[in-house]
């Protein structure tokens, strides 16, 4: 029996170690497996903290100091072949960046994108993942800053003899930072400071683009008369422009300024929005430091004046950032800019990051500014002056993410830009624009197209440069824009325009971006502002087949005048404004709540409900030949001098005009302007010659209202099944334009607009 026992033993033995063997076997081939299966779901994730160490392995545990670093490491596993997606993750805190980042080629995806054909508008969906994510930590909130700590501060105790008297005592210096040249914004830990700025003055006479004539003691010479700059109103008033100062004669007094003004310097017309009479601005001059937050930089001396708002121990100045750049990261594939081929960048990604503390790109010479202006010099053709730059970029996204105090715009995407989104950020207390979408400039290169701009809230933004938008879409189209809230701006919330004539002098506005050997000798030849005209000249037009639509405006064009909350201007076909609510835009100097303006045609404007504004003007204007389909024009402030609906200095023939809703103000006006103009080269602006019926118009104590308009219409065979009526929305006041089910509008086929589908979801 022992011996039985010891065989069976022996055996059992052997099979359990067979038995462990082949076990061991199996989890080698299944461990193998999964490693296959699962090489397309590798993620390497590297770490960034404030305290971390650049000499660091870029885990979680111990992380990289700085961004730049991370970036280095992304390459390096890419030239070692990994070709998953990377997660750079950035912990909380401030990470400085002293100069602008760039992303090449080398960053982003290489395979070509699964995308078949391009959507009708936007960017459609791809079911390729991001290639590099910049992004924060989960529940965390880091902040990239291009601010450089201002330290040493001391209290001014021997104070300048043009320092104002109560400032002394209050006044702190303190030296640049070493290799810090220039900058033109400054910053605390609770947003941008103010330059120092004087109560602003009109000139005496007209002067040239170069030459200010002024009151005697509003400007004067300066040893560093370099640095201080002038904000001028020039003639016309839909543009503000800062201008550094060449030299002042106080003897003559006349000033002469560095960088040529986009029209001559001279007293604005009488109608403009200009409630303090001054349009000289004097900004950067020790004399104008006079309130707590204001500051002055004297680049002769190196030395940076500033009264504090943020006081730390002993009453020092605390959280002090100078701006290093205006740009902190740029998205940049091989541009070939004369040719016709670019490569993009594809991929790149980023989220939940705060962008802050950049600086105002200046205006420093012409060489660089003439010509280069897009529309009116409302901002300058590819140039770094946005916080995020993609300058030739495919399939990234920005989502989550905050703009936030900085002298410039929020987000560029200029030149090749195409199937990118940018949705759910945040733009706020920007110097210049929200997000600009910039292409080439007119020619036969077309590729700044089919982005996404979703869901974002754009507010308080053309704080420096009034004319700047929230959302402008210059030489490209086929994008959507939709679902955004925009409010508080210096002028139009939103544009869509063009309008660069191929025959405009190189120094002109936009001269230099035009593609001249692109257009034929013939189109240059022949510009005149007909619509016959324009079909021949669109196509070398980008801003085409846009689609805005389900957006929210309200306290827009609040600095300057003529300008409006939607404004399309001199852009190609087929561009829609559908389902917008634009609302309580109140200031005098607001014209129009939608217009299309020169050289513009083959628009639809649907289902916009325009509700509580001001309009001067009109409440929709048209010059061209345009559709207006389904808008509620309800509740307005005043009454406009040109109609609820004015056409305007050109044939509006064979535009539609169906299933608006128009409430007029108390007041008397009449619903529609015709506003012609001596030099109409396209015939006069005849309601007559539209295609307009069904719609429905009331009137608080006027049955009578629209008898004449009914017996002009009809008699041409126009207006037969339009109404006077009340409208019959649910509630008005409140924002509900739905219809009761009485309501005369559905008897005549109005649709019915909802809110709630209107701005942020």
């Amino acid at each position: 029996m022992s011996k039985l026992i010891k065989e069976y033993s022996v055996l059992k033995y052997h099979f359990t170690v067979v038995t462990q063997v082949i076990l061991v076997l199996v989890l080698m081939l299944l461990l193998v497996s999964c490693s296959k299966n699962s090489k397309d779901k590798i993620i390497k994730e590297i770490y960034v903290s404030v305290e971390g160490d650049n000499s660091g392995n870029g885990s979680i545990t111990n992380p990289y100091a700085t961004l730049q670093k991370a970036i280095t490491a992304s390459r390096h596993f890419r030239k070692n072949g990994f070709e998953n997606p990377i997660i750079i993750y950035l912990r909380e805190g401030r990470h400085q960046l002293n100069e602008t980042l760039v992303l090449r080629n080398e960053d982003g995806r290489s395979e070509k994108s699964e995308h078949v054909t391009l959507d009708s508008y936007g960017a459609g969906e791809t079911t390729l993942p991001t290639h590099l994510t910049i992004s924060a930590y989960p529940n965390e909130h880091p902040v990239l800053s291009a601010g450089m700590p201002i330290t040493g501060w001391k209290l001014l105790k021997t104070a300048p003899s043009e320092l104002p008297s109560n400032a002394i005592g209050h006044v702190w210096v303190a030296d640049m930072p070493e290799g810090l040249e220039k900058f033109y914004t400054l910053y605390d830990s609770h947003g941008r400071l103010t330059r120092a700025r004087n109560e602003g003055f009109a000139p005496t006479q007209k002067g040239d683009k170069k030459h200010i004539y002024f009151p005697k003691g509003a400007l004067k010479n300066r040893d560093n008369i370099e640095d201080i700059e002038v904000q001028v109103r020039p003639y016309r008033p839909w543009v503000i422009n800062m201008l550094p100062l060449k030299n002042v004669d106080e003897n003559k007094l006349v000033a002469e300024t560095g960088v040529s003004a986009t029209y001559t310097i001279d007293n604005l017309p009488a109608w403009v929005h200009n409630p303090t009479g001054a349009t000289i601005w004097v900004e950067n001059s020790i004399e104008a430091l006079n309130e707590p937050g204001e500051w002055v930089v004297n680049t002769k001396t190196r030395k940076i004046y500033l009264w504090p708002k943020n006081i730390g121990p002993e009453g020092k100045p605390q959280g002090i950032l100078a701006p290093t750049t205006s740009e902190l990261i740029r998205v940049e594939g091989q541009i070939d800019y004369n040719g016709s081929t670019d490569i993009p960048v594809k991929g790149i990604a980023f989220k939940g990051i705060t962008f802050t503390h950049a600086d105002r790109l200046a205006w420093t010479n012409d060489e660089n500014r003439l010509g280069w202006g897009m529309q009116h010099d409302w901002d300058m053709f590819d140039k770094p002056s946005a916080m995020i730059r993609f300058r030739g970029a495919e399939d990234c996204v920005v989502t989550d993410c905050n703009f936030l105090n900085s002298g410039g715009s929020g987000i560029r995407l200029d030149l090749y830009a195409q199937r990118n989104r940018i949705a759910n950020c945040e733009f706020a207390h920007l110097g210049e624009a929200g997000i600009l979408l910039a292409g080439y400039g007119a020619g036969t290169k077309d590729v700044n197209h089919h982005n996404d701009i979703t869901n974002n809230h754009i507010h308080h933004f053309s704080e420096i440069t009034w004319h700047s938008p929230g959302i402008w879409a210059w030489q490209s189209g086929s994008n959507h824009i939709a679902n955004n809230f925009i409010h508080h701006s210096g002028y139009a919330a939103v544009m869509i325009t063009n309008r660069v004539e191929p025959n405009r002098d190189l120094n002109g506005e936009g001269g230099r971006t035009i593609r001249q050997n692109e257009i034929p000798e013939t189109v240059k030849e022949n510009t005149i502002e007909t619509y016959e005209n324009w079909k021949i000249r669109e196509k070398y037009n980008h801003s085409r087949h846009n689609v805005f639509e389900y957006n929210e405006i309200t306290h827009s064009v609040q600095l300057l005048s003529d300008g409006n909350a939607i404004y399309i201007s001199g852009a190609g076909t087929g561009n829609i404004i559908r389902y917008n609510y634009i609302h309580d835009n109140l200031e005098h100097s607001f014209p129009a709540a939608i217009r299309c303006d020169d050289d513009q045609h083959e628009t639809l404007i649907y289902g916009n409900i325009l509700n509580n504004n001001y309009g001067f003007s009109a409440g929709i204007a048209s010059k061209g030949v345009n559709d207006i389909i389904n808008n509620f024009i309800v509740n307005p402030i005043s009454s406009p001098k040109w109609g609820y609906v004015s056409f305007e200095w050109v044939s509006v023939k064979g535009s539609k005009v169906h299933h608006n809703i128009i409430v007029s103000h108390p007041s008397e006006s009449i619903a529609y302007g015709e506003r012609p103009i001596q030099r109409s080269e396209d015939g006069q602006p005849l309601i007559v010659e539209t295609d307009m019926d069904s719609n429905l118009y009331s009137h608080p104590t006027n049955p009578s209202w629209m008898d004449a308009h009914f017996a002009k219409m009809r008699k041409v065979g126009k207006e037969q099944n339009s109404v006077f009526a009340e409208p019959m929305f649910v509630d008005a006041l409140k924002g509900d334009f739905r219809f009761k089910a009485e309501s005369p509008a559905l008897e005549i086929g109005i649709e019915a607009l909802d809110v709630s589908k209107m701005g942020l979801q």
